[in-house]
């Protein structure tokens, strides 16, 4: 899956239903506008949204690469607790992924999902 390059872009929002993907609203830095809808969501943490998001970087990485202080936040434990330490090995043992937004200025987060799919506009 090709993404473009979201850096100086803006983070518009995102939307979650039940049974249906998470839909993340993005603008590349001159405008244009793509949806990033990440399927089977386990753990979400999207906080410091303001009005005028503007994004850093986004990175995405395999479980594998986790952390605890990824699970910290994620999943808001203890990262040196025995729950963290499962929820890590889930994760890595179901092979999922994590997105990583990093803002220039406004929202940051993180997302443990299955998969993911760009649509432009």
């Amino acid at each position: 899956m090709k993404i473009p390059s979201f850096h100086d872009g803006f983070f518009d929002g995102f939307r979650l239903d039940s049974n249906k993907p998470l839909q993340i609203f993005l603008r590349t830095a001159n405008k244009v506008p793509h949806t990033l809808l990440l399927e089977g969501v386990q753990a979400l943490a999207i906080s410091g949204i303001k009005e005028g998001n503007i994004i850093f970087d986004l990175v995405f990485r395999d479980a594998e690469r986790a952390t605890a202080s990824d699970i910290a936040e994620l999943y808001e434990v203890d990262p040196d607790t025995e729950q963290a330490k499962n929820l890590l090995r889930s994760a890595q043992d179901k092979k999922l992924k994590i997105l990583e937004l990093n803002p220039s200025y406004g929202a940051q987060g993180l997302i443990l999902f299955e998969t993911c799919r760009i649509e432009e506009g």
